[in-house]
């Protein structure tokens, strides 16, 4: 493990004051640095950070000079960008080379600085993400089920190239790569990505077809893939275990291999996205590290999503390793605000004291700058960090009414007194999932209560922006509520959280702007309406919500764009308690 200046310096000093006599002071600077220093990987792509020998040498200098301790370098393309996914960035008798690599061992290279600075080196192997492969072999092709028809699966934008998991055939030829990465390398580990499917619907080809039935006694493809069964449920259990499998026929390579000692670890992706058939509970028992991608900005939740113990992604890597002597390594992004990482550094050492390292990840080559700022972040949270409260924010409005962007996410308020209309923006938020982000104009009330508006207009606003009535049991991002919703261009949604932090129901009708919108609590019972005159009135939904007495009831928007000038207009506001 590569040791700071900053931190032999307090080592020295320590020493110095315990053998001067002068022990009174340790206390203070034990308390100054009193967070463990969190070990440091960065995530490498190779075709951006490594072209030739003097790159490696410049990174492995900067990587010395900032505190890193394990370097998981690209040895195989991940994505269809510069290179073709399948390709490799070290001298392959079995994969094909990446163009401008056939006399540049990125691999060899990297390990040879990095192990002489003391950094480890783990091979991070992407697997069934695999152009090369895909394009080699039909036979090999993932299928999805497309209209009932058995469609080669080349994703969404048809740049997405993945290969079956479960074909003996593919799963030899990527256990090859790793092997021969394994006897021709000191790698330190092995780190796998991309071992799962993209949905339900796939793989389908008649090579899988034919081992499901042959051990279920009907055909996957008589399932309905979009519609929640019990025989879904059995076809995504039945690939999961495939999965799990797989990681461990990896391991009994690594244990038969010359270099046994090898760690082998796995990238998993949120448990929310259960339909890519990935459990880490089904391989825990056969690796020694997992890097859950606690990207919640990019998987659209809150900051509290990485660390919560009540839900998010390392509560839910938690629970499915337990028993196991897995070591979690939290996956972040290097682009977040230095609030967010004191409080995520915050939540991580007091719910997961065992995570000891960090691993960050950056789609282009790395930068200095980021370097220096991770290495700042090791021992965050700072002494003198408090979080930031959430507060309401000055806004012109009519008495009795505040304004609070729930969530922390940009948003403004006004109010125009001779039309007697609010208007509302919002940006980059959304009403959903665990916990909420959006703009919110409100009064307390209690007991029984009733809002109607009328949502006059929209604009600019994302086709999924939510505008529309609320009531809330707390101002909290994951508080239990209700609300009545009008989209921009997918109807109108009486949605609900029954629970705090947990996850959101909702009914929908359809209906565009100008709507009336109402919503009434009666006891635990809450009810959202639309009407096109205000009088006569159509029922969306009804739920029963277990709620304080005391609740904030209001006009609230959110929005998933970010265009300027996005903006909802309320008028006819009438609230009775």
């Amino acid at each position: 493990m590569t040791i700071t200046l900053r931190a032999r310096f307090t080592a020295v000093l320590s020493l110095a004051l315990v053998f001067s006599g002068i022990g009174a002071s340790v206390p203070a600077m034990a308390e100054e640095e009193s967070n463990p220093p969190f070990e440091t990987e960065v995530i490498v792509r190779t075709v951006n950070q490594f072209k030739n020998v003097a790159d490696v040498e410049d990174f492995i200098e900067l990587s010395e000079q900032h505190g890193v301790d394990v370097i998981s370098l690209n040895v195989k393309q991940d994505e269809d960008d510069e290179v073709p996914s399948g390709r490799v960035f070290y001298q392959s008798d079995i994969a094909p080379i990446a163009q401008g690599y056939e006399n540049f061992d990125a691999l060899q290279e990297v390990i040879t600085a990095a192990h002489a600075a003391g950094i480890k080196v783990h091979a991070w192997i992407p697997q069934f993400h695999d152009q090369e492969a895909f394009l080699a072999h039909d036979e090999w092709q993932m299928q999805s089920l497309v209209g009932g028809v058995q469609t080669p699966f080349t994703g969404a934008n048809g740049n997405e190239y993945f290969v079956n998991p479960l074909h003996h055939e593919v799963q030899q030829y990527e256990r090859s790569i790793i092997q021969e990465v394994i006897e021709n390398y000191a790698v330190d580990g092995v780190v796998l990505d991309w071992i799962r499917f993209d949905n339900y619907n796939m793989d389908v080809s008649n090579y899988t077809v034919a081992k499901y039935q042959a051990a279920f006694g009907y055909s996957p493809l008589t399932i309905n893939f979009d519609v929640d069964s019990a025989k879904r449920r059995q076809w995504n259990e039945w690939r999961t275990e495939q999965i799990g499998q797989y990681v461990g026929d990896i391991r009994q390579d690594i244990t038969g291999s010359s270099n046994p000692d090898v760690e082998l670890g796995v990238y998993i992706l949120p448990p929310e996205f259960t339909e890519v058939g990935q459990n880490v509970a089904k391989f825990k028992d056969d690796i020694d590290f997992v890097a859950p991608m606690a990207y919640f900005d990019d998987w659209e939740f809150n900051s509290d999503w990485v660390y919560s113990t009540s839900y998010g992604i390392l509560k839910d890597t938690s629970d499915r390793i337990s028993g196991s002597p897995v070591d979690i390594v939290p996956t972040l992004d290097n682009d977040w605000t230095n609030d967010q990482y004191q409080e995520i550094y915050q939540g991580i050492r007091q719910n997961y004291p065992g995570v000891k390292r960090l691993s960050f990840f950056s789609y282009g080559a790395w930068p200095e700058s980021e370097l220096i700022k991770i290495n700042e972040r090791t021992t965050w949270p700072t002494p003198d960090w408090t979080a930031p409260g959430e507060h309401d924010y000055p806004a012109q409005l009519p008495a009795g009414w505040k304004a609070r962007n729930i969530g922390s996410k940009p948003g403004s308020a006004t109010y125009n007194t001779s039309k007697k209309q609010f208007t509302l923006s919002s940006s980059t938020t959304d009403i959903w999932g665990n916990g909420d982000q959006l703009n919110y104009i409100y009064q307390s009330v209690s007991g029984n209560a009733e809002i109607i508006v009328k949502v006059q207009s929209t604009s600019g606003l994302d086709g999924w922006a939510k505008a529309g009535i609320m009531i809330r049991e707390s101002l909290s991002s994951n508080s239990k509520h209700a609300d009545m919703m009008l989209t921009p261009e997918n109807g109108a949604t009486f949605q609900y959280r029954t629970a705090t932090a947990g996850t959101m129901t909702d009914q929908t009708a359809a209906a565009s702007v100008p709507k009336w919108l109402k919503l009434k609590r009666t006891g635990n019972t809450f009810k959202g309406f639309i009407s096109s005159n205000g009088s006569s009135w159509q029922t969306v939904g009804t739920v029963q919500i277990p709620m304080n007495s005391q609740v904030y009831i209001g006009i609230a928007l959110s929005n998933p764009g970010d265009a300027s000038g996005s903006k909802a207009v309320f008028g006819n506001v009438k609230i009775t308690n």
